[in-house]
């Protein structure tokens, strides 16, 4: 380990995976009804799943030909995948709102 001293005199040690960046988000499922989008989160947060909500406007040829609505993806870590399935079977009766992803997220939030 590496350390070093701040003006304040507090001294901050480094370890091996001080500089390592990790992406092991996946987008999750995404939902597309206010109402919806409100249940998973109150859901997520009950069941302590960690993620964060990805806008996605609707394309050109949606809007021209059906409804084009904005589209929310749940972004999750992969390590709570078991956990959010859970999550999303005792809401059943929402789970037909629901589109499931379940693939790697390419965001580049804080990169």
């Amino acid at each position: 380990m590496r350390g070093f001293l701040t003006k304040e005199g507090v001294t901050i040690l480094e370890n091996e995976y001080s500089k390592v960046k990790v992406n092991n988000e996946m987008d999750f499922c995404s939902v597309t009804e206010p109402k919806v989008k409100i249940k998973l989160e109150k859901a997520f947060m009950r069941a302590r799943v960690s993620y964060f909500l990805r806008w996605e406007k609707p394309s050109l040829m949606s809007k021209i030909f059906g409804g084009g609505k904005d589209r929310i993806v749940f972004c999750i870590n992969s390590a709570q995948l078991e956990t959010a399935d859970e999550v999303l079977k005792e809401l059943g009766d929402i789970e037909g709102s629901i589109k499931m992803l379940r693939t790697k997220s390419n965001n580049m939030i804080g990169f």
